[in-house]
């Protein structure tokens, strides 16, 4: 505990010197969540185990928050009361699992800081602090595209050595991990198909770059990374977002072709490498895992009115599942959380996010931001993603609140300089003179006036 209350210290301490700058804590909430596996926590804040070993980045976010509630109250209640609904979702959701985790005795406090309510107080910081700012927005867009090559690179020099680089005793006492036979690398996140999600996401952000040559760079890179993991339907997602890149990028002629000819180039390479061949062989034989999901499905089904109004307390899926006689877990995060917390509280959570989507998934200013939410938003369902500790949670709602503060970004006023309309649009568009007459107020058209200043405390 002595540790744990120096951690805390710590992260009140960098809460305070960030206090005007609240959206770089976020990105340093993102980098420490992808830096540090939920498996490795302890290592800074002493606790493996309990109802307070939540990771590290959390008790960070929570830290900011606090903070800024006490300097900038008008700033956090603007951004409540604009998004009100989903807070009372969320707010609800949490309350419950946790009367019910303490009801059934499954514990899962850690699962519910880690996933629902450290992820949820990042995204209200980021709606709130980066509200109408492009620049804020492009920030945190760096921090996870570099967050996530450098995990790519990572797992590429893994699978060169063919061991763990970074905490490898705490991997070691994973059940699943055999370091003899393991070949899906995962950096330093908890799993290879939470690093697949993470990839995902920040390639779909990758689109918003303007430089052709970095953006194809960024995207081969993770595309190499999503090989490594040997995620089949991440690499799918990856392959499809690289078409959509070549076909429906603002490029000129020349740059299309020579991105067509490197995509043929790193295809044929690829193709003819190892990296391939873990890929080849799940597709060849995926050693039950699509039957193991089937079957997790059926279970399901069969016994969906027993979770209909109450589930039995997060994390227990994994004991229910195995009791059931299941090879694994249930592998999807709506399925897992029915049986967690039942379905009408897992579908009001889940649903509140796709409804996100749909109220600002329109926006125009952060090209790739939206397909990034719906690709964080989708892939959590393939795995067990947000029903474990894993940074799956924090980066599907970085993707989602990147989403909102694009809608709310104002496009550039004509007039402006070249760096200015390049921190306020990042659509990888062409700039084009606009009209400021049509704008509303409050709309995607809507000037920066009113944006909240962030005050420090006298």
């Amino acid at each position: 505990m002595v540790q744990l209350a120096v951690w805390v210290l710590a992260c009140l301490t960098m809460a305070w010197l960030l206090q005007s700058r609240p959206i770089w804590g976020a990105g340093l909430t993102i980098l420490l969540w992808t830096a540090v596996p939920a498996i490795a926590g302890h290592h800074l804040t002493g606790l493996s185990g309990g109802a307070l070993a939540f990771h590290p980045a959390t008790w960070l976010v929570l830290s900011i928050f606090v903070v800024q509630l006490v300097l900038n109250p008008s700033v956090i209640g603007a951004a409540l009361g604009r998004h009100a609904l989903l807070l009372l979702v969320v707010f609800t959701f949490s309350a419950v699992a946790l009367l019910t985790s303490r009801l059934m005795g499954s514990g899962g406090t850690r699962l519910l800081m880690d996933q629902i309510v450290g992820p949820m107080v990042l995204f209200l910081l980021v709606v709130a602090f980066a509200y109408r700012g492009g620049r804020w927005m492009l920030f945190l867009r760096h921090v996870i595209l570099f967050a996530a090559a450098g995990e790519s690179i990572l797992a590429v020099v893994q699978s060169i050595l063919g061991r763990i680089v970074f905490y490898e005793s705490d991997y070691l006492k994973l059940y699943w991990f055999d370091p003899e036979k393991f070949e899906r690398w995962m950096g330093t996140t908890d799993s290879p198909l939470v690093l697949s999600l993470a990839l995902c996401v920040s390639a779909a952000l990758a689109l918003s770059v303007r430089n052709w040559a970095l953006r194809f760079s960024l995207l081969t890179l993770f595309l190499v990374g999503a090989l490594i993991v040997q995620s089949r339907t991440g690499t799918a997602v990856m392959c499809a977002i690289i078409l959509y890149s070549i076909l429906r990028a603002h490029m000129v002629l020349w740059a299309r072709a020579l991105t067509c000819l490197a995509v043929v180039i790193v295809g044929y390479y690829l193709a003819s490498s190892t990296i391939i061949a873990g890929l080849a062989g799940r597709l060849a034989n995926d050693t039950g895992s699509a039957d193991a999901r089937l079957r997790a499905v059926w279970f399901v089904y069969d016994n969906w009115v027993d979770y209909l109004a109450t589930g039995q307390g997060l994390t227990s899926s994994y004991g229910i599942a195995r009791d059931a006689g299941l090879q694994t877990s249930i592998e999807s995060s709506f399925l897992m959380y029915v049986v967690d917390v039942g379905f009408i509280l897992a579908l009001a959570y889940f649903g509140a996010q796709f409804a996100m989507l749909i109220r600002y998934g329109w926006q125009r200013g952060l090209l790739g931001g939206t397909l990034a939410a719906l690709i964080g938003c989708g892939l959590q369902h393939t795995f067990s993603g947000v029903a474990g500790t894993n940074l799956s949670g924090t980066y599907i709602w970085a993707a989602l609140a990147l989403m909102v503060v694009a809608w709310t970004a104002a496009p550039p006023v004509p007039g402006t300089s070249s760096a200015a309309r390049r921190g306020v649009l990042a659509t990888g568009r062409p700039y084009r003179r606009r009209s400021p007459a049509k704008a509303a107020p409050g709309s995607v058209g809507a000037d920066l006036e009113g944006a909240p200043e962030v005050r420090s405390a006298p």
